[in-house]
């Protein structure tokens, strides 16, 4: 993509291109964590909260965003 665009695009800028657009579009702030690889370690988000692949799947389809079209 760098070579193409001419510009340098790096993993952090589309780390925070893809926070910004999941907030957005309305995804809870601890699911936009889980997908950056961040999850907590609360009783809460260890014991009650699904980040199985199938949910946060869920979530980013309804989402409804793509890097590349």
């Amino acid at each position: 993509m760098s070579e193409d665009t001419g510009v340098k695009v790096t993993v952090q800028m589309l780390r925070r291109w893809f926070a910004t657009e999941m907030s957005r579009c309305g995804v809870d702030a601890k699911y936009i964590d889980a997908f950056c690889g961040r999850t907590k370690s609360s009783v809460l988000e260890k014991h009650y909260l699904d980040y199985s692949p199938k949910r946060l799947r869920e979530i980013y389809d309804e989402a409804g965003i793509t890097v590349l079209k």
